[in-house]
């Protein structure tokens, strides 16, 4: 915006400053020329009074005294070469003059350039002596380009003055004159701009070292204010003085509309930006309890959207509204306003509706930035919120991009709803035999020197039994999840090698009977019943216990 405003002034000031220096009679605008041949007539008269004004200003009466002092200096001093002619009656010696000038110029403003940074340099290095520094870096440039134009455009007036065509010198008295008369405006307001700046970076300085909420918003935004304001009021000041034709001026006020309502919108965006950022510094995002922050960061920001959405579109009207023909169209709009709102209704409603539920989530919060959230089936963390759209990063650093309507219309897993405080379980599946004492021991070490845990919660328990083994699980607790996955990993590797190294037979085993076969000797006992052959259940479950079994006779009966 800076750049366009400069461009602005510089495009006024040299298309203008013929005009100036000539002091034109106003010129009728398009729209009241009778005719095509009147407008001829009255273009050809501006012009030769453009010409003579030129001619009677002091600036080209002035180069001329010039010319005619060096064509006495050459003559006086007898030299055939400095008073032989280039071309028309421009001689040697004002050729000369003019590139002598014109090397000393640039000579001086070299120089003067490395004085004022050397001696800005000198003064910065002084506590107390800054705003002097400050005041001689933003007088550096501008006096340069003043000594430049100026002294460059009066330097060439010699050359000018000799030309023997008088439109062709006329012509060209004029454009030296406009660049004197360019010179002095912009070299002027790019002083005041320079200033304004430095201005601007002190305070901005000294916003920063204070904590005041009020330094941090309101010095920005009026350093914001003097940089835009000056320039735009530099052009309303200018204006007056240059005499413009009507058409220049209508021209001119509808392209000074446009950047006023343009700056205005700058304006009021960089305060909304200030205001965001005074109130973001004072939550950290990075503490380990980062809730407050986060709801803070999750509602400005929404809101910042919002207020910046709301003035592009009303500046972007304003900016249409300033011409004719747009505010009849606009008129002709609203006229019809009753079908075309029903119909721009339907066509936009899921636009409407993703508009709303970011309203809706940021006053609501159901999520916040950096939640830990599960959808679709994805482990992942709020990225960013915005007026129609979630991004969700996952864990393996992929986008999961979901509509807003997404988190008001489905359900969702949000791991740091209320806290980022999370427990996490370890599941090892062990043999029977496993000591839990010392396995409970090996836990709460493991633990304790480990700094993710967070000292809240840490628990051995056996939740299940099954054929073969038993299932152990370990509860922990962390700060956030990330630490918390951390630290479950970090405690199952650790339990394991625990149990590898000193119980290797509490790990899962699979247990196997064999049964020898009987010899042929057994066989012809059991066969003769010498030997009572065992089945086999009663070899699993032992021999029958007296009295316990009706269908057999106990030994007491017998």
């Amino acid at each position: 915006m800076r750049r366009i405003l400069c461009a602005l002034i510089c495009m006024v000031c040299l298309g203008s400053s013929w005009i100036a220096a000539a002091e034109p009679s106003a010129s009728p605008s398009p729209i009241e020329s009778a005719s095509p041949a009147a407008t001829i007539e009255k273009s050809i008269s501006d012009l030769s009074a453009q010409r003579a004004a030129a001619e009677r200003s002091k600036i080209y009466r002035s180069g001329a005294t010039y010319s005619r002092w060096l064509d006495r200096v050459a003559k006086n001093s007898g030299s055939a070469f400095l008073q032989r002619t280039v071309f028309d009656r421009v001689t040697w010696m004002r050729l000369l003059s003019c590139a002598a000038a014109l090397a000393l110029l640039a000579v001086i403003a070299s120089w003067f350039v490395w004085i004022v940074r050397r001696r800005a340099g000198e003064i910065q290095s002084k506590r107390y002596q800054s705003w002097l520094a400050v005041s001689a870096s933003a007088l550096r440039k501008p006096v340069a380009l003043f000594l430049l134009m100026c002294g460059g455009g009066f330097a060439l007036m010699p050359i000018v003055t000799g030309i023997v065509g008088r439109p062709t010198r006329l012509f060209w008295a004029g454009a030296l004159t406009a660049i004197l008369y360019a010179g002095w405006i912009i070299a002027v307001l790019w002083l005041i701009f320079r200033a304004i700046r430095a201005v601007e970076k002190r305070m901005n300085l000294w916003a920063e070292r204070t904590n005041s909420l009020l330094g941090k918003v309101i010095v920005p935004i009026l350093g914001h204010t003097l940089r835009l304001a000056l320039p735009l009021l530099g052009i309303i000041l200018l204006l007056p003085l240059l005499k413009l034709p009507e058409n220049w001026i209508w021209v001119t006020q509808k392209a000074f509309g446009i950047f006023l309502i343009v700056a205005l919108s700058i304006l009021i965006v960089r305060g909304v930006n200030a205001v965001q950022q005074a109130l973001l510094s004072r939550h950290r995002m990075d503490a380990p309890d980062n809730l407050p922050a986060r709801r803070i960061y999750t509602q400005v920001s929404v809101i910042r959207k919002i207020i910046v959405t709301a003035v592009v579109i009303i500046a972007t009207g304003s900016v249409l509204m300033l011409f004719d023909p747009v505010r009849q169209f606009g008129t002709s709009i609203l006229a019809s306003a009753g079908i075309a709102g029903v119909v721009l209704g339907f066509a936009a409603q899921k636009t409407l509706g993703n508009v709303l539920a970011g309203i809706q989530i940021a006053l609501t919060q159901p999520l916040l930035i950096d939640d830990i959230v599960v959808v679709e089936g994805e482990f992942g963390q709020i990225e960013e919120i915005t007026l129609t759209y979630v991004t969700v990063r996952t864990w393996d650093l992929r986008r999961l991009v979901l509509p807003i309507t997404y988190f008001i219309e489905k359900p969702f897993q949000n791991w740091s709803r209320v806290s980022t405080e999370l427990l996490g379980t370890v599941i090892l599946y062990l043999d029977y035999q496993v000591p839990l004492g010392e396995l409970r021991k090996e836990l709460k070490r493991l633990v304790e020197n480990n700094p993710k845990w967070d000292r809240r919660v840490c628990g051995l328990q056996v939740t299940d039994t099954k054929q073969s083994t038993i299932e152990v699980r370990a509860l922990v607790s962390g700060t956030d999840p990330g630490k918390t996955f951390d630290l479950r990993c970090e405690v199952r590797e650790g339990l394991i090698e625990f149990l590898r190294r000193d119980y290797p037979e509490s790990l899962p085993r699979v247990r196997n009977v064999d049964v020898d076969e009987p010899s042929e000797i057994e066989r012809r006992k059991r066969k003769d019943g010498a030997v009572p052959a065992i089945s086999g259940a009663e070899h699993e479950r032992g021999s029958k216990a007296p009295g316990l079994h009706p269908d057999e006779k106990s030994d007491g009966a017998e």
